[in-house]
């Protein structure tokens, strides 16, 4: 067990820290791009299959994700948050805005995934009930400090557990623990107001 342990502790010497390799990245240094492919390329390749559902195009995210790395290195910011956070925060908009894309949405319709017997079309005010939620939630995650933020979204749009977020970004687990539940409640307090307001709302439509 100590055996094991040392041997962690001097892998984890060897390995370059995330900021010597952004700072040799943003010099034009190829082999620390590929250094922080081989560290976070599982983790954001995860993540956009989650929200894709799709090897192909999760892997299309995957490039873009350090492409994007390679071309603006210069904009991450260590004060607000964790490199692994920033790359999972552009995966998830690209992924997102992947699904949203016209070539995404004419294969949907292809493969008939718009047309299913028997399914019900949304109603108009369900949808708009739906849009404004997720424009709540968007505002009240953007509300939350950078650090919260990026655990609160692997956990939940990444699907991690707090384990493999502290492994993944460096982190204490009871850091990930606290940022979570501390996120949560914030959550909480700033989406209260929207979601009773659609409670009653959606009660009166059933009388």
């Amino acid at each position: 067990m100590v055996e094991e342990a040392e041997r962690d502790a001097e892998r984890n010497e060897a390995r370059p820290p995330d900021d010597v390799l952004l700072m040799a990245v943003r010099g034009g240094n190829e082999a620390a791009l590929r250094s922080l492919y081989e560290r976070y390329a599982d983790l954001v390749y995860t993540v956009a299959l989650r929200i894709v559902g799709d090897r192909e195009l999760a892997q299309e995210v995957l490039q873009d994700v350090f492409l994007r790395c390679w071309e603006r290195a210069d904009t991450f910011e260590s004060r607000r948050g964790h490199l692994g956070g920033w790359l999972i925060g552009i995966a998830r908009n690209r992924a997102v805005d992947l699904l949203r894309s016209g070539q995404h949405q004419a294969r949907l319709r292809e493969q008939g995934s718009w047309a299913l017997d028997g399914a019900e079309e949304p109603q108009p005010t369900d949808a708009l009930d739906q849009l404004a939620l997720r424009q709540a939630v968007k505002n009240a995650l953007a509300a939350l400090p950078a650090a919260q933020r990026n655990t609160i979204e692997l956990a939940f749009f990444g699907g991690f557990t707090q384990a493999e977020i502290a492994e993944a970004t460096a982190t204490p687990l009871g850091t990930v623990k606290t940022r979570i539940r501390d996120g949560m409640q914030r959550l909480r307090s700033l989406l209260r107001p929207v979601i009773d307001q659609q409670g009653d709302e959606w009660e009166n439509r059933r009388e």
